[in-house]
């Protein structure tokens, strides 16, 4: 995830649009790829391409009011309707709170559009990960806080920011979050990691945490392209870092976009290598390219589809 600012004319076009049209049966059109499988079932889509629909405390800098406005008890219909996919990947700083009335109209959603959640991406622990002599018990309550989100809408995983101020200290981040992965283990849900920061999340950094926390306790949700903008070559080779750890998730996209130039990554290659460490999971669309994330996600959509 970046913070780059979309284009909101288009964002208002495709929405209007989208509105007058029925929904695309994209599910239908890419189940005739392939040997008759439906390669919907392989993908799944998170809520942050389409922040300027939310409005929530944490993400109210991203609402555009022109857009239609949705909730995470929305999310999964509008995906499902849109897109034809049912694999929900929720960003915690959607939801407006953790209630449990919240949580619960999340699971309607999610029951109503015959879809699940494959992961909450993004939990971010108070004043980061990398501060010595950090309060123990806030990362406890964080993580009996998202322990209970993830267990009530049947999440496999917790993807945990490696945020704060400091140095990217393996070694501190990994004694910080032990707690927290401990109790989140102990409800059988995996904690992964996640590499949006190349100061603070690099491979080599997430990799040597989850060397310290355990291999059946933690993992990555590896993204293909949030290290494009120094080069493809750079982003590529620290994906095949992490594809190794790998479980259940991983980010699929086709370049990322900053201070409005794109940067490709290379997305046959990034396919080839979650292929080739036998990955068997789940492709999340995260769309970061520029203007209308409705054709983005639509594209991305068709080129992962292809490559599996």
């Amino acid at each position: 995830m970046t913070t780059g600012k979309s284009n909101r004319r288009d964002l208002l076009r495709s929405a209007r649009i989208a509105a007058l049209l029925p929904a695309l049966p994209f599910a239908r059109m890419l189940a005739g790829q392939g040997s008759g499988t439906d390669k919907t079932a392989k993908l799944a889509c998170n809520s942050w391409p389409f922040r300027g629909y939310f409005d929530t405390p944490e993400m109210h800098q991203y609402r555009d009011p022109k857009l239609p406005l949705i909730t995470q008890a929305e999310f999964p219909e509008f995906l499902a309707d849109h897109f034809g996919i049912h694999n929900v990947e929720f960003l915690p700083q959607h939801f407006s709170d953790t209630q449990p009335a919240t949580i619960d109209r999340v699971k309607a959603g999610l029951k109503k559009s015959q879809s699940q959640c494959c992961n909450l991406m993004g939990v971010e622990i108070p004043h980061g990960v990398y501060a010595q002599g950090a309060d123990v018990e806030t990362v406890k309550r964080e993580a009996q806080r998202w322990t209970t989100v993830a267990l009530a809408l049947g999440s496999p995983s917790i993807t945990v920011a490696l945020t704060g101020h400091g140095p990217a200290n393996a070694n501190v981040g990994a004694e910080r979050l032990k707690p927290f992965v401990d109790i989140v283990h102990g409800q059988g849900i995996k904690v992964l990691f996640h590499n949006d920061s190349m100061q603070l999340e690099s491979a080599e950094t997430l990799t040597s945490v989850i060397k310290q926390l355990g291999r059946d306790k933690t993992g990555t949700c590896p993204d293909f392209g949030n290290f494009a903008t120094k080069s493809a070559a750079y982003a590529l080779s620290q994906l095949k870092m992490l594809a190794p750890f790998a479980s259940n998730i991983c980010h699929s996209k086709d370049g990322i976009a900053d201070d409005g130039k794109f940067y490709p990554d290379d997305f046959k290659a990034s396919m080839k290598a979650m292929r080739d460490t036998g990955f068997a999971g789940i492709y999340s669309l995260e769309f970061e390219g520029l203007g209308d994330p409705l054709p983005g996600v639509r594209k991305l959509m068709e080129q992962t589809a292809a490559c599996l």
